[in-house]
């Protein structure tokens, strides 16, 4: 039996109606620019919303809020701490005025000779040897604030803006002195952020909560 070979044709016809169909749509150079254009502004739009939101939102829980709030609260912290090592230390009371208004804190000694006891307003910082104070809301605690001061006395305190350390460590009002203070707090805040120092009475242990 012999073998024939058939000629294959070179070129396979193509339906045009089909290839038509398949083809993308041809836009001139106007539209296609316009419809660039569109997109581009749209995107544009979005990015904008999305920055102004960022805006709002970010400032009372931004990392920077953050970190000066517990910068503040641990210098508050140190200030008790120093106050009552000082007083554990000279057998004089030391303790911490807060004041909410002026935005600060500041340790004192007593001079329990006048009637009343006078706040005496010259312990100085152990490394910077300045008198020893925080002003909070001043650089760099730019942001925050002092937002409340509490104590649970055991007894009558005349002078519950102040707390005090007598020589054995222990927490006590600063008029009288014989008024034992059974826990006290003080709030610092930045924005929507709220951070607590808390002084235990019995132990004088200074947390930042």
């Amino acid at each position: 039996m012999a073998w024939r070979i058939c000629d294959v044709p070179s070129r396979i016809p193509v339906i045009s109606g089909i290839s038509e169909a398949l083809a993308p749509p041809q836009l001139d150079r106007s539209q296609l620019s316009a419809q660039q254009g569109r997109t581009l502004l749209e995107m544009l739009i979005v990015v904008a919303i999305i920055g102004i939101a960022a805006a709002v939102a970010v400032p009372s829980t931004s990392p920077t809020h953050q970190h000066r709030l517990g910068l503040a609260g641990s210098q508050v912290a140190d200030a008790f701490r120093f106050a009552r090592e000082e007083a554990r230390r000279t057998g004089v009371v030391h303790g911490v005025s807060t004041d909410v208004s002026n935005n600060n804190v500041r340790v004192f000694r007593l001079d329990e000779g006048p009637n009343p006891n006078l706040k005496v307003y010259d312990v100085r910082h152990p490394v910077t040897k300045q008198l020893y104070a925080v002003q909070i809301g001043a650089s760099p605690y730019a942001g925050v604030g002092l937002d409340s001061y509490g104590g649970q006395m055991v007894g009558t305190c005349n002078d519950p803006g102040n707390i005090a350390f007598d020589s054995n460590g222990v927490v006590r009002c600063v008029e009288p002195t014989t008024t034992r203070i059974d826990s006290a707090t003080v709030n610092l805040a930045a924005g929507q952020l709220l951070l607590t120092v808390a002084i235990d009475s019995y132990t004088g242990r200074v947390s930042v909560q």
